[in-house]
């Protein structure tokens, strides 16, 4: 497998484990020839995930239904370049000290490197689907000299430096929308196969780099021409996370149109602006709950909720415990 899933070590004990798509799930059952099935249920909810061979790579499509909030481990044992798109679902990806959110009708590229677990959260009572597949390097190097943006992560992959790169997620177009439809319906067979799967996953991968490319270009301009504005804007969310942002707003004060603002912060922290203040507001109280002993009611206060329940919420999704878990697992480690 180029990709390894993994589920935490408690509930792989009373994991069930089907190489077939079960009846409810018919409807999800890849029509390729060949296709590897993986269908894992327990108490937590369902996993299904189907991969086949394509050609000189591979298409592999995701489904989870976590009835609780679950992590998912997930590895590679060679360097891979993945294309991902979320279908359904919103889901939080972190690895090393970095943090992702990935997004349903976006898609985007990823350098997975071994060495490094990236542990996707699902939160339960939510339906998850992901599509993605390899993107062979033979193939962005022969791009590299039309789209510059991939020669950071090419020189990654070249080099086996061993940090994890992505470039940024953008909306789904309906034409790369198409291409991917048409990998699940192949009727061709041999040679003719191999070809027909080439072709189209060219297809979706120029697609999106021009689409990412253009996206660039109208952006940059404006973005140098305020980059010092918008580093200040970040140091001042960082510094007072609690404070409300309105984005555009914040983006027309600047001169900027809202999509350059929010593009801005993807470019340099990988992020949206809404995505990265709630993650600064977590960690501001991850901070507050190890070096006071204010209540979470005031913590949540302090880092701008006005909502208990729903800061709980917002912790939990991107800590996996509660605020009171994790004063009470860090406090006990101190």
């Amino acid at each position: 497998m180029p990709i390894e899933f993994r589920l935490p070590d408690h509930l792989v004990q009373d994991a069930v484990v089907a190489h077939a798509v079960p009846a409810r799930y018919r409807k999800l059952r890849l029509p390729i020839e060949d296709t590897e099935t993986l269908f894992v249920s327990g108490k937590w909810g369902t996993l299904l995930k189907q991969k086949v061979k394509v050609a000189d790579s591979f298409y592999c499509e995701i489904y989870a239904e976590p009835t609780a909030d679950v992590d998912i481990q997930i590895s590679v044992t060679t360097p891979v370049i993945i294309m991902q798109t979320m279908v359904t679902g919103n889901v939080r990806v972190s690895y090393s000290d970095k943090r992702m959110q990935l997004q349903p009708g976006k898609v985007g590229m990823q350098y997975l490197t071994p060495g490094i677990v990236y542990t996707v959260s699902l939160a339960g009572g939510q339906q998850y689907r992901s599509i993605y597949f390899q993107t062979p390097v033979v193939m962005l190097e022969e791009l590299a000299d039309t789209y510059p943006q991939i020669n950071d992560m090419l020189e990654t992959v070249k080099t086996g430096s061993g940090f994890s790169t992505h470039l940024p997620y953008i909306r789904l177009s309906a034409a790369m929308r198409s291409e991917m439809e048409k990998m699940k319906n192949c009727p061709l067979t041999g040679q003719a196969r191999a070809q027909y799967y080439n072709n189209r996953i060219s297809d979706v991968v120029i697609a999106y780099l021009d689409s990412m490319h253009r996206i660039t270009l109208q952006d940059s301009r404006l973005i140098l021409l305020h980059e010092k504005e918008i580093d200040e804007f970040i140091e001042r969310v960082d510094k007072c996370p609690e404070e409300h942002v309105n984005v555009e707003q914040r983006a027309h004060a600047l001169g900027l149109t809202e999509r350059a603002l929010e593009n801005a912060f993807k470019l340099k922290l990988g992020s949206t602006v809404k995505i990265y203040i709630l993650q600064q507001r977590v960690q501001k109280a991850k901070q507050l709950l190890l070096a006071t002993m204010h209540t979470v009611t005031d913590i949540a206060m302090e880092v701008g909720y006005s909502d208990p329940s729903y800061f709980i919420r917002i912790f939990k999704q991107t800590e996996g415990v509660t605020p009171g878990r994790y004063r009470s697992d860090h406090s006990a480690a101190i």
